[in-house]
Order: C-alpha cells, then structure tokens, then sequence
C-alpha cells in the first residue's frame, strides 16, 4: 500500500511540476515598438510608436532614444542617413510609462527594403535597453505598368471575341425557312 501511495505522490508531484498554471500571465515587455501598418511602399511615410514600461522597481531617466534603420543606412553628403535620435531627458517612475513616435520615410532609391529597426534606449540608471522591430516594405514587380497594360488588352479581347461568337449564334439559328412547294405541271401543246 505504501509503494502506491509513494508512485500516487510522486505522479501528482510531477504532473504539478510540468503542468503550467493556467492563470499565469507573461511579464509585460519592457519596450514594445509598432508601426501603423503592416506594409509600406518606397517613398512613403509612416510612424513608429514606442512605448517604454518601467518594471525595474526604481525611477529610470531616459536621456535619448536612437533608433537605427539597418537596411536604410547610407553615408551621404557627409552624413549617415537611416538613424534618427530622440532627445527625451525623462525620468520614468517605477510601473510607469514613457511613449513617443516617430515618423520615418521609405527611401525611393536601392535602399527601400524590408528592413530591421534596432532601438536604444539611454538611460542613466540601468544603462543601454535594446528592442528590435521590422518595417516591411512591398516589392513591386518590375514593368509592372506593362503587366497591368497586357491583362487589360487580354480582357477586352477576351469580351469583343465572346460578342462576336455570340452574334454568330444568334446570326445562324434564325435564317429564314426553306419551304418546298409543289412545282405546277405545265401541260405542252
């Protein structure tokens, strides 16, 4: 009796063990980044929304946020371009809060793909916070004008050929009747 009890124990121990709770919740992400939509085409403008939570358990001062576009970065005109940074300068209290956005461009030259978004936030208290997030650009078929342009002469052809076959029916199923009539004998003198 005594061997069940141990194996009924030791079975409830396990399944207690490897069975999660079910009511228990994930921790909430420290920095959680999204963009306003799922796509973007080359040259146009969107926004990134950040948000920071403080579940550090003391106040955080972040003095800057930089966010680093990683496909989008160029040296140009003596400069980087595809970074910006923020200025912030804000303390955040213990389970508080801190958001801000920013708006960004897709670049219209080689550059405007798909791109990964590493944000750092600088703070003075726990150091650098890293958080990564994607902007997904849509890539375009090359002479897609054309491609548009042939579709659009095959579905014209295809209804002025369907118009004509049609009329052609129509035309053969309604020729006038033959009719025989008897032919009038005429008589020879």
């Amino acid at each position: 009796m005594n061997k069940k009890i141990f194996v009924l124990a030791l079975t409830i121990a396990f399944l207690a063990l490897t069975v999660p709770p079910i009511n228990a919740q994930d921790e909430p992400e420290t920095v959680t980044v999204w963009t306003d939509k799922p796509e973007y085409n080359p040259g146009e403008t969107g926004t990134l929304n950040i948000v920071f939570y403080n579940d550090f358990g003391i106040s955080i001062e972040i003095k800057e946020i930089v966010v680093i576009f990683d496909a989008w970065r160029a040296y140009e005109d003596g400069e980087w371009k595809g970074n910006q940074t923020i200025t912030v300068n804000q303390a955040v209290a213990s389970g508080g809060t801190y958001s801000t956005s920013i708006t960004f461009t897709v670049p219209t030259d080689g550059r405007a793909k798909t791109t990964d978004v590493h944000l750092v936030l600088k703070t003075t208290e726990v150091g650098n916070i890293h958080e990564w997030a994607s902007i997904s650009v849509v890539q375009t078929v090359k002479y897609m004008e054309q491609i548009i342009t042939l579709f659009t002469i095959q579905v014209v052809l295809l209804i002025v050929c369907t118009i004509i076959i049609a009329a052609t029916i129509f035309l053969s199923a309604r020729r006038p009747r033959i009719t025989w009539k008897a032919e009038e004998k005429v008589e020879q003198a």
